[in-house]
């Protein structure tokens, strides 16, 4: 028998002024609290039934109180397990898309190499016969704090990602959405008091989380990438991801159902002209390491000439996922031990002279 949901005084319907209340998509994860709860997982207070905002019943402001703060993305949530207390994260997928089934399939796969986020739970949602709820582990945008500050740091991280890119395509799987914000860590040793799940820079949503080298006497903390290491990436977010059945079967296909910042960088995307989805995958690992590292890091210049190959216009001339594994390995052998523990500089891009000049050299050497 279907489980029934429980009504709930939606707090839409209370008279709250406009900045207490929550979101429609919002008030979908209320009407499921209870189910889910059933299920194992609680959600935050914000979105249990009933809930009335701290800031009213403490006369706070509404930016001194956890719960004020919205979830904007809809189907998405944070959630804690019951048993254990451990961080997860719930999506609402289509049951028979492939971001559901690329990860459990994927979960089959025990060896070294296998990028894609475990898959904890899957179960119907309650009222709607084409959706799952699918349970992930709580992780880390790869790009979020603490930054890169070795060259040893960066290493570990574009090994797994560039390992990654060759299991998924000797499975004969292209992601097609690579980029920072699909590619996380598991930040347990990093910040072992855990997250906020909005702000990411506090632990519960107000309280900072604080540098350990800089403040070792504060908590919550967070260690740096080399003390925290050896770090786990995966892939996260498989929704335009294809899968064929064998390597005979590999096919072009068509589509431009992207971002539009994720288009503008690649040249093929189109919806009526064929492409490779394995080479789009190639290009996006480069606009990645592009705009994020070499535009935002000094001391990554020896990755540049992998880059250069990886940008290049025409997808037949670029390298594929092994290749590109391998000039990354050639590269990392040319390093010394000293150059490896090279401290990395991170600066935010600005318009500042300095940082105008650093364009234009990248520019010249046909990076950006």
């Amino acid at each position: 028998m279907p489980h029934q949901l429980k009504s709930f005084n939606s707090q839409a319907q209370l008279d709250y002024p406009e900045i207490y209340k929550l979101m429609a998509h919002e008030e979908d994860w209320v009407r499921y609290q209870p189910f889910l709860q059933e299920r194992g997982y609680i959600l935050r207070p914000r979105y249990r039934p009933g809930w009335v905002p701290e800031s009213l019943l403490q006369g706070k402001n509404v930016w001194e109180c956890e719960d004020s703060f919205p979830q904007f993305h809809r189907g998405i949530l944070d959630a804690t397990r019951i048993s254990d207390g451990v961080q997860v994260v719930l999506k609402m997928v289509d049951r028979m898309s492939a971001e559901i089934q690329i990860p459990e399939l994927l979960s089959k796969h025990t060896e070294h190499g296998n990028p894609a986020i475990p898959v904890i739970d899957a179960f119907p949602i309650p009222d709607d016969a084409e959706r799952l709820f699918m349970v992930m582990p709580r992780m880390r945008d790869s790009t979020a704090t603490p930054f890169f500050k070795t060259v040893r740091e960066f290493v570990e991280f574009l090994q797994q990602v560039l390992e990654g890119l060759v299991f998924l395509h000797s499975n004969n799987i292209a992601h097609l959405d690579i980029c920072p914000s699909n590619v996380v860590v598991d930040s347990s040793t990093m910040i072992p008091g855990g997250f906020h799940f909005i702000d990411d820079s506090t632990s519960d949503g107000l309280t900072y989380i604080t540098d350990r080298a800089k403040f070792p006497a504060r908590v919550p903390f967070m260690n740096d990438r080399t003390t925290a290491g050896p770090l786990h990436y995966y892939f996260i977010d498989f929704s335009h991801s294809v899968r064929f059945p064998s390597f005979e079967s590999r096919e072009l296909i068509t589509g431009d159902d992207y971002e539009k910042s994720t288009t503008q960088f690649i040249p093929e995307i189109s919806a009526t002209v064929p492409y490779d989805p394995f080479k789009v995958d190639v290009r996006m690992v480069g606009e990645m390491l592009r705009e994020d590292f070499i535009s935002s890091y000094v001391g990554l210049e020896f990755v540049i000439p992998l880059v250069q190959k990886l940008l290049r216009r025409q997808p037949a001339r670029r390298p594929d996922a092994t290749e590109t594994l391998k000039i990354f390995e050639r590269l990392v052998l040319n390093l010394s031990e000293k150059q490896l523990d090279q401290r990395l500089v991170f600066h935010r891009r600005t318009s500042t002279a300095q940082q105008v000049w650093r364009e234009v050299a990248l520019l010249f050497k046909g990076v950006l």
